[in-house]
């Protein structure tokens, strides 16, 4: 069996949104997901998976190109997103009741 650098959960939402991706197939970390169907509209659907499943947002993270978008660059940025190693040791500021900080900042 082929090691993947991500998650069951991770790997579940692929199979759910690439079409050309069986489950006999082991998703290629360094392969651009459009090999296995991944079109603009189904990178949708994928990015709402994620979010909802991981409790992230994603908005403003995925500058690569559809073509060449692969699984081990969308698995580093939900990585990252929900790991962020930018605030590890802070303490959490004060927020107004209510308010719910996206776990990345654009700027």
């Amino acid at each position: 069996m082929v090691a993947t650098p991500w998650n069951a959960r991770f790997e579940m939402i692929l199979r759910q949104c690439l079409p050309g991706l069986g489950t006999d197939v082991v998703p290629a970390a360094d392969m651009p997901m459009q090999a296995y169907g991944l079109d603009s509209i189904a990178l949708m659907a994928m990015v709402g998976a994620l979010e909802s499943a991981f409790g992230i947002s994603l908005t403003g993270q995925l500058t690569v190109p559809v073509r060449t978008l692969t699984a081990g660059h969308l698995w580093g940025i939900v990585s990252a997103a929900t790991n962020p190693v930018w605030d590890h040791g802070r303490a959490p500021a004060a927020a107004p009741a209510g308010f719910t900080p996206a776990p990345w900042a654009v700027a």
